[in-house]
């Protein structure tokens, strides 16, 4: 299969073997002229670019057996660009360990991720840019949410949803400095059915009625796909559900 990527790192691979192969064979001695100092230095360089571009091509979340085998290359890579200029005859050995890996290993890999990598990528569920990179916990909930929708994990989905809007809804009173308002006598919040009937009533999140009406489903769902033993939540129920919570998320994602 022909991944852009992939055939860039391993044309430069093969070409920094083949370059390293001619030159004349020192045990430890540095590369003996400026010249194809500089030649091989541009075959490194090309190497770890187009190395970092690989990664970023299949990002641990998602391939995360792809990411496996670069996680195996990269010590190499970086051994080649820290003892550079080394002698041709040590650089020829680790490249050719990084060709082996990447012919073998890394391109299984690779060719059995094939069918997720041809599809056209499909929209995120929620919209990854709905909460800023600083809550760094609601954004990783957030990406679990999107992770379960487009693995069909749906029960697991409606049970993230719920925690996510729950959580919100916590942030937004903190951020308002009215924790007083969803805390019992000792400290601790009130239960989300509570906390939704606080959310939907408190002035200042100015919350439309949309989302005032999707927060008890979601409540509902999450529960269900957390609590109930004879019931499942299906592909559908989200999907009715999906903009009204979008809306939801957005407008609560405005008060923290």
């Amino acid at each position: 299969m022909s991944i852009a990527p992939f055939d860039d790192f391993r044309e430069a691979v093969s070409q920094a073997v083949a370059f390293a192969k001619s030159l004349p064979r020192q045990n430890a001695r540095p590369l003996p002229s400026s010249r194809a100092s500089g030649s091989l230095a541009t075959c490194v360089a090309n190497l770890r670019k187009s190395f970092l571009k690989l990664k970023r091509r299949f990002p641990l979340e998602r391939y995360p057996r792809v990411a496996f085998q670069l996680a195996a290359i990269e010590p190499l890579v970086d051994q080649i660009v820290a003892t550079f200029p080394a002698a041709p005859s040590q650089m020829l050995l680790l490249l050719r360990e990084i060709k082996i890996k990447s012919d073998l290993d890394l391109s299984a890999e690779i060719e059995s991720e094939g069918a997720s990598i041809q599809a056209p990528p499909q929209p995120l569920f929620l919209p990854d840019d709905l909460i800023e990179d600083r809550h760094h916990v609601l954004k990783k909930i957030l990406w679990e949410v999107n992770s379960t929708y487009e693995t069909a994990c749906y029960n697991s989905c409606a049970a993230m949803i719920r925690r996510l809007a729950e959580s919100m809804i916590i942030a937004a009173y903190e951020r308002h400095n009215l924790q007083m308002v969803v805390t019992d006598a000792d400290g601790n919040y009130l239960a989300f059915k509570d906390l939704i009937g606080k959310a939907t009533s408190q002035r200042e999140f100015k919350l439309t009625r949309e989302t005032k009406r999707v927060l008890p489903d979601l409540k509902f769902f999450g529960d269900l796909a957390a609590h109930n033993p004879l019931a499942l939540v299906r592909k559908p129920d989200l999907d009715r559900l999906h903009a009204a919570t979008r809306c939801a998320i957005e407008e609560l994602s405005r008060n923290i």
